[in-house]
């Protein structure tokens, strides 16, 4: 058997030598974008690929998603490596699909693309007898929060279990057996690993009497409700003190419809943002008092959707470890930094670390997330370098008797069991009517 650091470097040249091949196939992947729940032509054409190289593909998981498992053979923690795959919705971008105003602003065509590249280079390089236990390629739907009204449809006609896809994949049960999650995500940053917030959706509709402006009296006004409700969020703010990680942000989707009628029906969109769970439960529960309230002290009623999107991003401290070192290996001289600082966004991949040890990477090689400039200007980084810093990690984490996968994975009992944390998410999720709420 092969040394630990031959197998490396086996897998190191395997994917170099496929480098032509994989940007071509991330090229393919930009030209045709497809936002979260239709990304039907990029799943097709990843699921050919693996099974180009022997692997069987289950297909049709949360709508889009797949899965395709290599097996060494020899009992082993299961190690999954992801690929994201769809786009956003930014008309302004000059690649954007003029049909949808698709675009991979964000750079997940790279992350399928590389999960591709991880898959060429383990099969093209390892021999089953050198590593213990699976490596489950799972192509990953809808990580991009938006289009929530064609999600809900979705979700009401049991199409989905969750608006966001990792989320409904657990819910499928595809992560049932899985031990470890691996993926990176490309950005305009230097290597780095970095903890994310959670978040929570809200859909609010208040709802007065309509009456001629003119005379107000004879109307309930939904507007100077909803005005008043984010008065009162505005200065819950400063409740929280000098907790930066602490997000409340939202817009006006319907404002009324003609400026001589009392609005009866205002609707706002909002997110809630925390870094913790403890904390976005007494976020998103403060955030709906202030609805209720003002609502009734001007008698209007008020609708609150909540709609738990992304769970905490907690990286596991040894993956992020391994990860470093196999950016020293891939770059020379690159340093990558480990929680150096803290990432205020939201992933889903958030709702997988609550649930088993997992490693969310960047990588850069990219330009800034969801503008209309982005573009991957470093492949070599974005793509090749991602690759083969994945593929490192899973050589050394299933390597021999994949002691260091079966340490790693170990951490998976500290982590929520499947049905807590299925609780502690759907507890999120309400619709709150203020015609139920007490009045005080």
């Amino acid at each position: 058997m092969r040394s630990k650091e031959a197998v490396k470097q086996a897998v190191l040249q395997e994917i170099s030598a496929r480098q032509e091949q994989l940007l071509a196939m991330a090229e393919k992947l930009w030209r045709q974008p497809e936002t979260g729940y239709r990304e039907v032509r990029s799943a097709a054409f990843a699921a050919e690929i693996l099974q180009s190289l022997g692997l069987q593909v289950r297909t049709g998981l949360a709508r889009t998603g797949f899965r395709a498992d290599w097996d060494s053979g020899r009992p082993g923690p299961t190690v999954a490596v992801l690929g994201e795959m769809d786009a956003l919705l930014l008309p302004s971008h000059p690649a954007a699909d003029p049909q949808t105003g698709a675009v991979h602003a964000c750079g997940h065509h790279a992350h399928l693309t590389t999960m591709l590249g991880v898959a060429m280079g383990l099969l093209g390089a390892v021999g089953g007898e050198e590593l213990s236990g699976r490596v489950a390629f799972v192509g990953t739907p809808a990580e991009e929060g938006i289009e929530l009204d064609y999600r809900l449809g979705l979700l009401r006609s049991g199409q989905i279990q969750a608006i966001m896809g990792k989320a409904a994949l657990i819910r499928e049960g595809v992560f049932v057996d899985i031990d470890i999650a691996l993926m990176n995500h490309v950005g305009e940053y230097p290597f780095c690993v970095t903890d994310f917030n959670g978040t929570i959706k809200k859909k609010i509709v208040f709802r007065g009497r309509s009456c001629h402006a003119s005379t107000p009296q004879k109307g309930i006004n939904a507007l100077n409700a909803a005005n008043l409700a984010l008065h009162a969020v505005a200065l819950l703010r400063e409740s929280y003190g000098n907790d930066d990680r602490i997000r409340m942000h939202g817009i006006i989707s319907h404002g009324g419809d003609a400026v001589n009628i009392v609005p009866d029906h205002i609707a706002l969109e909002y997110q809630l943002r925390a870094d913790t769970l403890a904390k976005l439960r007494s976020l998103n529960a403060r955030f709906d008092r202030a609805m209720v309230h003002c609502a009734q002290a001007l008698d209007a009623q008020v609708e609150i959707t909540s709609l738990p999107t992304a769970m905490p991003l907690r990286n596991d401290e040894e993956l992020a470890r391994m990860f470093a070192a196999a950016v020293a290996e891939v770059v020379p001289g690159a340093v990558a930094q480990i929680k150096e600082s803290f990432n205020p966004g939201c992933t889903d991949m958030g709702d997988l670390s609550q649930i088993m040890p997992v490693l969310h990477g960047g990588v850069p090689g990219a330009g800034a997330w969801h503008a209309a400039d982005f573009a991957i200007h470093d492949p070599g980084l974005a793509i090749i370098a991602n690759a083969q810093v994945l593929a490192l990690m899973l050589v050394e984490l299933l390597y021999g008797d994949a002691a260091c996968g079966r340490a790693v994975a170990a951490g998976k009992g500290a982590c929520l069991p499947l049905a807590e944390y299925l609780s502690q998410v759907d507890s999120l999720g309400a619709v709150v009517h203020s015609e139920d709420c007490q009045r005080v």
